[in-house]
């Protein structure tokens, strides 16, 4: 298989992998920490030509949250907390990306789209490794962090829970070959 080399003024396209790429996410109750994940995910990734991420589209399944617990995932997903129903996918868009905190960290600051609501997010990432699959793909693994006040997105409900959520989003894209 030939390796595909890009000019300097074109960009890489990566596909995110839905099978290896995560979206967790976690906030406290009265009690203690509830945990879920949702891992019906699709979007790509944009790199320049020397591997600098230039922009991250991501499209989440609303009734793809997972907790554990069939009852506590139908409500989260009912039309108090994310209303699925009416609202199937989470939408993601950068704005800009830029230096992180240090050397290894990026900050990037995109729109998020929960409900009917947008809200400017800044993720805090790191891009984890660039290799190849065994089977000689192309592949580069990013991983984020984030809080989010479950307010601003309309997500009400559940006076137990806590307003904060915290998000870690694990990403492995595979390189595109032609775009």
């Amino acid at each position: 298989m030939q390796t595909q080399k890009a000019r300097s003024d074109q960009e890489i396209v990566w596909s995110i992998d839905p099978a290896h790429s995560t979206i967790e996410v976690a906030v406290r109750n009265l009690w203690s920490t509830l945990k879920g994940s949702f891992g019906d995910l699709s979007g790509t990734l944009r790199a320049t030509a020397d591997g600098k991420l230039s922009s991250v589209v991501m499209t989440i399944k609303a009734a793809g949250l997972v907790t554990g617990n069939s009852r506590r995932d139908e409500s989260f997903r009912s039309t108090d907390l994310l209303a699925a129903d009416r609202f199937p996918e989470i939408q993601f868009q950068t704005i800009s990306i830029g230096p992180g905190r240090d050397r290894d960290t990026l900050r990037i600051t995109g729109l998020l789209t929960i409900k009917d609501a947008t809200r400017e997010v800044v993720l805090e990432a790191n891009k984890v490794d660039q290799s190849r699959a065994p089977h000689d793909e192309e592949v580069v693994y990013y991983a984020a962090i984030t809080e989010l006040d479950r307010f601003d997105f309309g997500i009400r409900g559940r006076p137990a829970l806590w307003r904060k959520v915290k998000v870690s989003v694990n990403i492995q894209a595979s390189r595109r070959l032609a775009d």
